[in-house]
């Protein structure tokens, strides 16, 4: 099955040319590359959110598998979700799913169902992709799809059996979380509520992540693959986190007044 586009021409360019040229204005070919376990990347339109990705994943040996954990907007499909096979189509061509490791993923896991509905009408996966193909041609992808009102017992819970099957996988595949932060607020106020969701990460404290984003109200949208993703890393031996870039919405409008917060980071042994 192939998954079309849904925001090709909308949040990034809908034409080959142009959207490999996007691509490249935002990734910094002189940036040293690690070998790292996981990374948070922002899914907003390019203009607003495509540095900070880009940042983040130039900075990164991007192996052949990069297994995306985005969330549906929409709360459709199961809870947590995998596309099973095919691939996913952006202007740049297909990127085909590791369906054998797809399948895989389910085996091991109580929570996780293969499922195509959670990722109708979403871009949070999506806009991941052309970096991806960009940066890697020959990338393969596996698709997940975390509810964002899950409760924290079940994210540590799917973070370490995705870990206990990728423990057996080699070469692993990066993890990468799609979250973008603190939504539709002043910008001091929105860094100093990003500042503290940052510090967890930082800090490796995914119980401590999902208890200040509820707590004190963090509209970080995509906080469930995050933390999901940080229990899989830690369970896989990352012992360090690095915070890539940060910025929000403001340097591209120029309105302070109410900004969205994007964060990019890494998660490395």
């Amino acid at each position: 099955m192939i998954r079309q586009p849904t925001v090709a021409g909308q949040f990034y360019p809908g034409s080959p040319k142009a959207l490999r040229e996007d691509v490249e204005n935002h990734l910094d070919r002189s940036a040293r590359k690690e070998d790292v376990l996981g990374c948070v990347c922002p899914h907003a339109g390019y203009m607003y959110s495509g540095d900070v990705a880009g940042a983040v994943l130039s900075a990164i040996n991007v192996p052949n598998t990069v297994m995306v954990l985005s969330f549906s907007h929409r709360l459709l499909g199961k809870r947590y979700a995998v596309w099973p096979d095919g691939a996913w189509r952006t202007p740049l061509g297909d990127a085909p799913v590791d369906a054998a490791l797809a399948s895989r993923l389910v085996e091991g896991s109580s929570l996780l169902e293969a499922d195509t509905e959670a990722f109708a009408f979403e871009h949070s996966g999506e806009v991941m992709l052309p970096f991806l193909q960009v940066l890697e041609p020959d990338v393969h992808v596996v698709m997940l799809s975390v509810s964002p009102v899950s409760p924290l017992d079940d994210l540590q819970t799917l973070g370490h059996e995705l870990a206990e099957t990728l423990k057996a996988t080699d070469p692993k595949p990066l993890l990468l979380a799609s979250s973008d932060m603190t939504h539709h607020e002043p910008a001091a106020a929105a860094e100093k509520q990003d500042k503290l969701a940052i510090d967890k990460m930082l800090a490796l404290d995914e119980t401590g992540l999902f208890q200040v984003v509820r707590e004190r109200d963090i509209s970080m949208c995509g906080v469930c693959p995050v933390v999901a993703t940080m229990a899989c890393v830690k369970a896989l031996g990352a012992t360090s986190a690095r915070l890539v870039r940060y910025e929000t919405s403001a340097r591209t409008t120029g309105d302070t007044s109410s900004v969205v917060g994007y964060a990019g980071l890494l998660f490395k042994q």
